[in-house]
């Protein structure tokens, strides 16, 4: 049985349980809640899969930083696209390209989510950071990209901290969370 046969299985049987979020691993197998090898998540009443961050240099580094960039609008290189471990161009158009040719949980069509998107992880409680740090570890108490823009300098930004939104220039840098739809 192929790992993509057994995930669809999985988001199946998910939907009946009535769960929400499930720990995958890199292959794209579900893990069980208290698995700590993660490196997605899956929303099944979404049906995303998402990004998880790990706490050690290279590609997915908690700590890795971009510019907004899709080509056309945004900054490829610029005074704040040198903030991640793994290449010179430290923008969201190259983290994306590059998650989507490790195909990462087995997902081959990563995206920047949008705000809307990014919302749905917010999780309001006690706690300064607003996310699920069981299925989300290493999240920073700091500003997501989301897909959305304002302007071709401007792009909506999803801050962990508070929970709103915001507008910043595209040549600042920020952290990004990738989404891809389940497959």
């Amino acid at each position: 049985m192929t790992s993509r046969l057994l995930f669809s299985i999985l988001i199946s049987i998910a939907s009946v349980a009535n769960a929400k979020l499930f720990k995958v691993s890199d292959r794209g197998l579900i893990l069980s809640n208290t698995s700590a090898d993660h490196r997605c998540v899956l929303d099944d009443r979404s049906k995303l899969v998402w990004e998880v961050k790990l706490n050690a240099k290279g590609l997915q580094n908690t700590q890795n930083t971009y510019t907004w960039f899709d080509k056309k609008t945004g900054t490829q290189n610029g005074d704040y696209s040198h903030n991640c471990h793994w290449a010179e161009s430290c923008n969201t158009q190259a983290y994306v390209q590059a998650i989507n040719a490790i195909k990462l949980c087995k997902q081959k069509d990563w995206r920047l989510p949008t705000q809307a998107e990014l919302k749905t992880l917010l999780v309001f409680g006690d706690n300064d950071l607003l996310i699920d740090q069981q299925f989300f570890p290493n999240t920073q108490l700091k500003s997501y990209w989301s897909s959305n823009q304002l302007s071709n300098s401007i792009a909506i930004d999803v801050p962990f901290y508070y929970g709103g939104s915001q507008s910043s220039d595209k040549s600042f840098d920020a952290y990004v969370r990738l989404v891809s739809d389940a497959n």
